[in-house]
């Protein structure tokens, strides 16, 4: 049996698809912003997979600029890819392999920060990180999400500090998962994954966006159904504006489980 039939066979984490809701209602209004400033928070996608040893070195690397960056930094690691194992079994969701395919990852580890300069190596995350830091924020994003009998709940609070188009995005992440993973030692069946890419609120590429200077906008996503073996307690919620330019903020947030 080769290794990664192996992994396929032990790995107990059952995951499904969620269904997403439409955007079901809007507040918009003009702000005097003049003088407000937006903390600057930083996306790094790390393109992943159960059977690639070298991912781990990688998860480290990301780990350890979270610890340093703390809330400026949001990652997300996004399985795909043929080191990847697929859902149910695995941990890769289907828009792994089509965000993979789209930016073009063939080796991995791999990464992008806030889908800027291209692909990077994790050595070169840290740099690239320190650089969109620096970078003035456009936008000031907010999200929070509760979870009430089994349904989630999502709002969006965005205010323009200047003009921005693009794409908002919403992605649930999961955090302490046991599950294998292949290293450079050999296999860890009770390897720790965190921030795992579980699925998208709103589809996988978001939902369109143009916001004018001072003009803040609420969205809310509702009756969002979660897969029964995800562990509320352990759930975010990513939200981020990109373009063609890259991720122009982002946010996240804890899942507040309603009892």
């Amino acid at each position: 049996m080769t290794m990664k039939k192996h992994l396929i066979y032990i790995i107990g984490i059952a995951t499904s698809l969620f269904t997403a809701c439409e955007n079901i209602s809007e507040d918009e209004r003009l702000l005097d912003v003049e003088g407000v400033t937006a903390q600057r928070v930083v996306l790094l996608e790390d393109y992943t997979g159960q059977a690639c040893v070298n991912c781990p070195e990688a998860h480290k690397e990301a780990t350890a600029l979270h610890e340093e960056y703390h809330d400026n930094l949001i990652v997300v690691a996004m399985h795909a890819g043929p080191q990847a194992i697929p859902a149910p079994a695995g941990l890769k969701q289907p828009e792994g392999d089509i965000y993979a395919d789209n930016f073009g990852v063939k080796t991995y580890p791999n990464g992008l920060v806030n889908r800027r300069g291209g692909l990077r190596d994790y050595p070169s995350w840290g740099a690239a990180v320190y650089e969109e830091l620096q970078r003035e924020s456009q936008l000031n994003l907010s999200v929070s999400s509760f979870l009430t009998d089994g349904k989630l709940e999502v709002t969006v609070d965005m205010l323009a500090l200047k003009n921005v188009a693009g794409k908002l995005q919403l992605w649930i992440t999961e955090d302490s998962i046991v599950g294998p993973q292949i290293s450079l030692t050999g296999a860890n069946l009770q390897y720790v994954h965190n921030h795992v890419f579980r699925g998208s609120v709103n589809g996988t590429w978001g939902d369109e966006i143009a916001l004018v200077l001072g003009e803040q906008t609420v969205k809310e996503y509702k009756g969002l159904t979660m897969d029964a073996a995800w562990k509320p307690e352990n759930l975010s919620v990513v939200a981020f504006v990109y373009n063609n330019e890259g991720v122009v903020q982002a946010a996240q947030c804890k899942v507040v489980v309603n009892e």
